[in-house]
């Protein structure tokens, strides 16, 4: 079963295809965005908030939400922690 992590809102993004969660402040990571808007890659899940996270994935799409990174961190390492949990 896929584990999915909430990234705000009603919205949810499978764990595993997490590559990166990150805040959005640099101007390249600006560029990055732009650029998947573009290219039809970036998935805005802010719900009309202002974007804290930047979420890249494994596909190559890039998720925009409006939680914090450190919360989606400890999201993400609560969830595999718990994964670890029932498996030993």
């Amino acid at each position: 079963m896929s584990q999915m992590i909430n990234v705000g809102g009603k919205s949810f993004i499978m764990l595993s295809q997490i590559e990166a969660i990150v805040p959005p402040e640099s101007a390249p990571l600006k560029r990055l965005v732009s650029e998947a808007k573009d290219k039809g890659l970036c998935i805005d899940l802010t719900y009309g908030k202002r974007t804290k996270s930047v979420i890249f994935t494994k596909q190559g799409r890039i998720y925009l939400s409006a939680t914090l990174p450190d919360t989606l961190s400890n999201k993400v390492s609560a969830q595999g922690n718990d994964k670890k949990g029932r498996e030993g």
